[in-house]
């Protein structure tokens, strides 16, 4: 009987991705946790969607022994809300059936303690994998480098596009401080054929790391610029600019804020976290040089997207 695992979040974006890695992999049965029952999205993904009351641990627990749930891998966005994943984690060490649990952390920052006093959101990660840690579950964090989508024009995806430093569309750039560090991206449906190759690997270490390129922002531009045969509008934001909380506004800037409440409230939050991930970048934080695993190496029969090879798939000129 092959084992079930469960995708929190996966009727889109990289949880999307996910199931559709495992769908392709064939060794496992896959179930899709969602708000509401979606029979379309059965359809289309060939996976069971249960709906899912993160309001109610014991409903989760009885959700999870009901359905053989072995692994739970999570996509959960809740912004700033973690409730519903601290009641997941909370179901699945209860659940006598679940073993595995995958967070929500899905970074191309490594999270370390210091990081929580400027960027909220690695507070609220830490806080998630300190539940699971309470915990006798076996459980891993992934960093996967930025979505390397975000930086190829029509490269398909489940992803909304998003923007720091770099707007494809517009040919736009505010380059962080020198744009000349390396950072990493990762193709999302990569990513989705990296996590369902590792639930294969009988115990799992405390974080792992997923690379599929690494290009300066320089180098996106240029490549970008070839690939669409026009000359970008580049800026560069100093370091002084970035200590400061500011850049230059991208248009795809403007969905950023709309997600968060709206320009009035949003923007000064969205350009202080850019402004933070810029001063970040030009340290090297984007780019993974610890001795952690990275899963390029222990499954190298996949070979993930390079940048330029993406805007070739995408039909562009790079």
């Amino acid at each position: 009987m092959s084992p079930v695992i469960a995708v929190a979040g996966g009727s889109h974006g990289l949880g999307r991705a996910i199931v559709d890695g495992l769908k392709a992999d064939g060794r496992y049965e896959v179930v899709i946790l969602g708000r509401k029952a979606n029979p379309e999205l059965e359809k289309e993904t060939g996976a069971r969607v249960l709906a899912a009351d993160y309001t109610n641990t014991d409903a989760l627990v009885k959700l999870l022994e009901e359905n053989k749930i072995d692994t739970v891998i999570t996509t959960l966005n809740a912004g700033m809300d973690i409730t519903p994943e601290t009641n997941l984690v909370h179901a699945a060490a209860r659940s006598s059936v679940t073993r595995r649990y995958i967070p929500n952390v899905w970074s191309a920052l490594v999270y370390k303690p210091e990081h929580a006093a400027s960027f909220p959101f690695a507070g609220l990660r830490f806080q998630i994998m300190d539940e699971l840690r309470k915990t006798n579950l076996e459980w891993t964090a992934i960093y996967n480098g930025i979505f390397m989508e975000y930086y190829v024009s029509g490269l398909p995806t489940h992803l909304e596009k998003y923007a720091i430093a770099v707007d494809v569309e517009a040919g736009i750039a505010g380059i962080p401080a020198s744009g000349n560090v390396p950072i990493a991206f990762t193709y999302s449906r990569d990513i989705g054929r990296f996590v369902a190759a590792l639930q294969s690997v009988e115990k799992w270490e405390q974080d792992y790391r997923i690379v599929g390129d690494t290009k300066t922002w320089n180098e996106v531009v240029a490549i970008a610029e070839k690939a669409k045969g026009v000359k970008f509008d580049v800026a560069h934001d100093s370091v002084e600019k970035l200590q400061k909380g500011q850049i230059t506004e991208l248009p795809l800037h403007k969905k950023a804020y709309a997600l968060l409440g709206g320009a009035e409230v949003a923007k000064p939050m969205v350009q202080g976290m850019y402004a933070q991930y810029g001063l970040w970048m030009e340290q090297g934080l984007f780019v993974y040089k610890d001795n952690a695993t990275v899963l390029n190496d222990v499954f190298p029969e996949i070979k993930p997207l390079g940048l330029a090879e993406a805007w070739e798939k995408a039909g562009g000129k790079a």
